[in-house]
């Protein structure tokens, strides 16, 4: 699949991008904040990459799991290669509680998969998710994505990369 091989190379690059376009406001608040982001641990074929950052006033959050070949299961559907979930943190929803950031708002959902039927592509619109994750780097740091209706990914430890709380 080369879409698949393009998005493997462009994920860091989109999670990169998706942190820098961020309105200052949500990158200089004052009081709680979590930012962070790397290669999520999972099961064979469901690693991902992440990036997010939130505070008080809102943020954003990328999550891209690409080139899964022999696909996965989530929610849903049978067999999932690709799925992109981009989204904006809602305002006064980040809390952080003994070492955890927990934080939510709505996404866009991008998923390509196989059913019994062949392959589909689908697009999931204002879906609401929470985003869970402890502080360290790789090894320590976790992270948990839990979409209603869809299913829960993780809790799963940071491969690479890093995340940071300030109370």
């Amino acid at each position: 699949m080369a879409a698949a091989r393009v998005l493997r190379w462009v994920g860091p690059i989109l999670v990169s991008a998706a942190l820098i376009a961020l309105p200052p406001s949500a990158v200089a608040s004052p009081g709680a904040a979590v930012r962070g982001g790397g290669v999520v641990s999972g099961p064979l074929g469901t690693t991902s990459q992440l990036g997010f950052t939130a505070t008080t006033s809102g943020g954003a959050f990328l999550c891209v799991m690409a080139g899964r070949s022999g696909g996965f299961p989530f929610g849903p559907w049978q067999s999932v290669q690709q799925m992109h979930v981009q989204g904006r943190v809602t305002p006064g929803s980040l809390s952080v509680t003994a070492g955890v950031a927990t934080f939510s708002g709505t996404a866009t959902i991008h998923v390509i998969g196989k059913t019994s039927s062949g392959i589909f592509a689908t697009t999931l619109y204002d879906v609401p998710f929470t985003s869970t994750q402890a502080a360290g780097g790789a090894g320590v740091a976790w992270h948990l994505l839990d979409v209603p209706g869809v299913g829960a990914f993780g809790p799963a430890t940071l491969k690479t990369g890093h995340i940071t709380i300030w109370p």
